[in-house]
């Protein structure tokens, strides 16, 4: 029964991150950007995995300046992060470390998930937004995985004009990040120097 259960959940799973995908690409997922204060919003998604962290032991920190802004669509911000975060509670071993970041730089606002799992191998690096790719089916499947999340968080992000990216940790480790527009400047506001 229980069994049943799990599969039926990663099904569940399953149908809606295919549907999300394919919204996303027929530019049928609304995009409405705005301007997006991160702390706030890093903060709604951190929440939301905390539980699941302090249950495997896992230490969750985040780092940003109160001030930071992003243009971009906060249900969609919401998925990108939350997928990003998911992966990282599920693939970081026991007693691991999380870190979320955000940052001002040259091309806009750069916001990254660090964790020190296993990390990805150089040659599975380029593929790893692709849809179904899978580093290790086997530990995917055991985890619940439906091998979207990625390709999701890809789209998303460029569906609000960003970037996205992977690079390794060391000594292991995995540090996913994404560029999003900087909001334009309010009135009377000045923009901190890019790191």
């Amino acid at each position: 029964r229980e069994a049943m259960m799990r599969h039926a959940d990663r099904l569940t799973r399953l149908v809606t991150d295919l549907l999300d995908l394919s919204r996303i690409e027929a530019g049928r997922y609304p995009i409405k950007p705005q301007r997006l204060r991160l702390k706030p919003a890093l903060k709604r998604s951190v929440d939301l995995v905390e539980r699941p962290a302090r249950e495997k032991g896992l230490s969750l920190t985040l780092e940003l300046d109160e001030a930071l802004s992003a243009q971009g669509d906060p249900r969609a911000f919401d998925q990108v992060v939350g997928n990003l975060l998911d992966n990282a509670v599920k693939y970081t071993p026991a007693g691991g470390q999380i870190e979320v970041r955000a940052k001002a730089v040259a091309e806009g606002i750069h916001i990254e998930v660090s964790d020190d799992g296993p990390g990805i191998e150089a040659r599975h690096r380029d593929r790893i937004f692709e849809r179904f790719y899978r580093v290790d089916p086997g530990r995917s499947r055991d985890v619940g995985g439906t091998g979207l999340g990625l390709s999701i968080v890809k789209h998303l992000v460029e569906a609000m004009d960003g970037t996205v990216g992977l690079e390794p940790r060391e000594p292991h480790g995995s540090m996913f990040w994404f560029v999003l527009p900087a909001a334009p400047l309010e009135a009377g506001e000045s923009r901190s120097a890019p790191a």
